[in-house]
C-alpha cells in the first residue's frame, strides 16, 4: 500500500481519541489528507501528533453526525479546503451499559440516532461527493459485536442501533456499486482509554479474564482498527464489498 493513499481525501468521524484516532493515524501515516471531527474543535488535530507533514494534512472541526445540516456543512468545508473525498470512515458513536427500563427513552432515541441514523446521514452525504468522481470511494462502518444476533443486554439500543448499520451496509453496497464500496468492522474489545476506566471502574481483574476468552489471548489495538480500514479501502481489498467483517480476535 506504499504511496497508495496519497493525495486521497478521508473523513474519520469521532476521531479525537480512542479508536478514530488510531485510525485517522494510520491513514495520515499512509499519505492521506484527514478530516475528522467531533462536538467540539481540536487545533491541532490529536492525531497529526509526531506524523512528519501531518499537521498540514489533518484538519479537526466541529461536527454533531445527529445533525444533517451540520454534516452536509463539514463535508463541504472538507472538499473546499481538499478538493476531493475518497473514503469515509464511520466511527463516531457508542454507549454506555444501563439497564434498558432504568434510563428515558431520550436516552435510547440519542443512542439510535449517534449510532445509527448519523452514520447513514454521514454516509448519504458522502456519497453525494464520491459518485460525482471518477475513482468513486470507499465507506467504512465502525459496529460493535453487540449487534450479535445472541442478544446485547444492557446495551439494548446500542445493538438495535449497530445491527441496523450491518444491515445498512449490504443495502449501500447493492445500492451504490460498483462506484462506491461499502463494508463494516464489528469490532470486540478495543484497548482504549474509555475501555480501561470502565474496566478500572467495574473490576480490575476482568481484563485478564475478558482476554483469556479471545483465541488469540489479546485485545485490538485502535491502529489495528486502522489497519483493517486500511485494507478495506486499498486495491487490495477492492472486490470486498457489503460485507460485516469480525474483528474479535476470533471470540465471536
Amino acid at each position: 500500500m506504499a504511496g497508495e493513499f496519497e493525495g486521497k481525501v478521508v473523513i474519520v468521524t469521532g476521531a479525537s481519541r480512542g479508536v478514530g484516532l488510531g485510525i485517522a493515524r494510520r491513514f495520515l501515516e499512509a499519505g492521506a489528507s484527514v478530516a475528522s471531527c467531533s462536538r467540539k474543535e481540536m487545533l491541532p488535530p490529536p492525531f497529526a501528533d509526531r506524523i512528519p507533514g501531518g499537521v498540514e494534512r489533518a484538519v479537526h472541526w466541529v461536527c454533531d453526525q445527529r445533525d444533517f445540516d451540520q454534516i452536509d456543512a463539514f463535508v463541504t468545508r472538507v472538499v473546499e479546503r481538499f478538493g476531493r473525498l475518497d473514503v469515509l470512515i464511520n466511527n463516531a458513536g457508542g454507549a454506555p451499559t444501563t439497564s434498558t427500563t432504568e434510563v428515558s427513552p431520550r436516552f435510547h432515541k440519542a443512542t439510535i440516532e449517534n449510532n445509527l441514523t448519523g452514520p447513514m446521514w454521514f454516509a448519504l452525504r458522502a456519497h453525494r461527493q464520491m459518485v460525482t468522481q471518477e475513482s468513486g470511494g470507499s465507506i467504512v462502518n465502525i459496529s460493535s459485536q453487540a449487534s450479535s444476533p445472541a442478544g446485547s443486554p444492557t446495551l439494548v439500543s446500542y445493538g438495535a442501533a449497530k445491527a441496523g448499520l450491518n444491515h445498512l451496509t449490504k443495502s449501500l453496497a447493492k445500492e451504490w456499486g460498483p462506484k462506491i464500496r461499502v463494508n463494516c468492522l464489528s469490532l470486540g474489545h478495543v484497548v482504549t482509554e474509555m475501555w480501561r476506566e470502565y474496566i478500572a471502574r467495574s473490576d480490575p481483574a476482568i481484563e485478564h479474564k475478558l482476554a483469556a476468552q479471545v483465541p488469540l489471548r489479546r485485545f485490538a489495538q485502535p491502529e489495528e482498527v486502522g489497519d483493517a480500514c486500511l485494507f478495506l479501502c486499498s486495491r487490495s481489498g477492492e472486490y470486498v464489498n457489503g460485507a460485516t467483517i469480525a474483528f474479535d480476535g476470533g471470540l465471536a
